[in-house]
C-alpha cells in the first residue's frame, strides 16, 4: 500500500442568521478540511463524478467508491423517495380538487335556510 502525506487545513464557513448569508464582515467560523487531488485518484478508481462512501471513526477515515450493488441500492432508495414525494404531491392536489369540487357543487344552494318571518319580496 502506498501512502500520501497530506495535512488537515481549515476553510471558512459563513454562518447564516435569519436566512441571510453574511459575507466579508459577517460572522463565520473556521472548519477543518481535507483536500486530495491528482491523477493517482483516478488510477485508484476515483473517477470524476464517482459516488463515494466515507466511513469514519475516532482517528480514522476510510474513503471508497460504491460497489455496483451499493450504487443500485442507492439509486433504488432515491427513486423510492422521489416516488413517495410525488405520490404525496398528487394526494394533496387530489384533496384540493375534491374540496374545490365540493364547494362548486353548492354554488346554487343557500348557505342558510330562509326564515319564515321574512316577508316575501316578490309580492
Amino acid at each position: 500500500m502506498k501512502t500520501k502525506n497530506i495535512k488537515v487545513v481549515y476553510t471558512y464557513r459563513h454562518c447564516q442568521s435569519g436566512g441571510t448569508l453574511h459575507s466579508g464582515t459577517g460572522p463565520c467560523t473556521a472548519v477543518p478540511k481535507i483536500q486530495m487531488e491528482g491523477w493517482w485518484l483516478e488510477q485508484l478508481g476515483f473517477t470524476i463524478g464517482a459516488p463515494l462512501i466515507v466511513e469514519y471513526e475516532e482517528g480514522s477515515i476510510h474513503i471508497r467508491t460504491l460497489t455496483a450493488e451499493e450504487l443500485a441500492a442507492k439509486e433504488q432508495r432515491e427513486a423510492q423517495a422521489e416516488l413517495e414525494k410525488r405520490i404525496a404531491q398528487l394526494e394533496q392536489m387530489k384533496r384540493g380538487i375534491e374540496a374545490e369540487a365540493a364547494s362548486l357543487s353548492m354554488v346554487a344552494e343557500p348557505s342558510t335556510k330562509y326564515a319564515a318571518s321574512e316577508p316575501d319580496s316578490r309580492n
